[in-house]
């Protein structure tokens, strides 16, 4: 609402979508591939994205580990609704992408934000701050790294804090790691999937709309 304000939350890039996507589509409508498809996804989605992960990560994946979408946001509510609803408490860093407050509040759930600081450094996360909005009726962390719209990404030293207090207190994690391969300090940024456990209570959302240029 504020004049002049550039809404940079709206993570979409000026560059379409490129041929070797759109062509195929295009010939999968002309070919009649309009009807329901699988539930969880087409089966060979769901092995490429099993591979692309496993060379992204350096770990294995099995296909059974995805859940296709249909978007970024769909994939949120999803996770949201699982694991919280009314009467829980989702605890997010702010500032934030602001439907995350809608997905929740959609859930019944109530957003409790841990505001990041701004230093000479950057953003920064305060993780005693996140243990102090901990109560009774937390349900879910919900972790946006590399964060939209501030860029705040989280190093290896404070995901492992972030996992040992959800493994403290129950608690779910929900990783927003959409923007992961947006990172100048190498090919991807660090991930809870680098130090995880298979009994970890995390779901990572992922999209296809930041790296291929497919936000429509």
């Amino acid at each position: 609402g504020r004049e002049g304000l550039i809404p940079l939350w709206a993570g979409e890039g000026d560059l379409a979508t490129p041929d070797f996507i759109s062509a195929p589509a295009a010939r999968a409508l002309e070919g009649g591939e309009t009807f329901y498809t699988r539930q969880r996804g087409i089966p060979d989605l769901r092995n490429a994205l099993a591979k692309y992960h496993s060379r992204v990560f350096g770990r294995e994946f099995s296909p059974e580990e995805f859940f296709v979408t249909g978007g970024g946001m769909q994939a949120i509510q999803l996770a949201l609704q699982a694991t919280a609803g009314a009467g829980d408490e989702v605890i997010y860093f702010t500032p934030a992408w602001p439907n995350i407050v809608g997905a929740t509040g959609v859930a019944g759930a109530t957003p409790v934000p841990v505001r990041l600081e701004f230093g000479d450094n950057g953003w920064a996360l305060d993780v005693g701050r996140v243990e102090a909005a901990i109560t009774p009726k937390s349900r879910v962390i919900f972790v946006n790294s590399p964060s939209n719209p501030t860029g705040w990404t989280a190093d290896r030293e404070t995901l492992d804090q972030l996992l040992a207090l959800a493994r403290k207190h129950g608690l779910w994690i929900i990783a927003d790691e959409i923007y992961t391969r947006f990172y100048y300090g190498g090919d991807r940024a660090p991930s809870f999937l680098d130090i995880m456990e298979p009994e970890d209570r995390i779901v990572f959302v992922n999209t296809f709309s930041k790296n291929w240029a497919m936000t429509g």
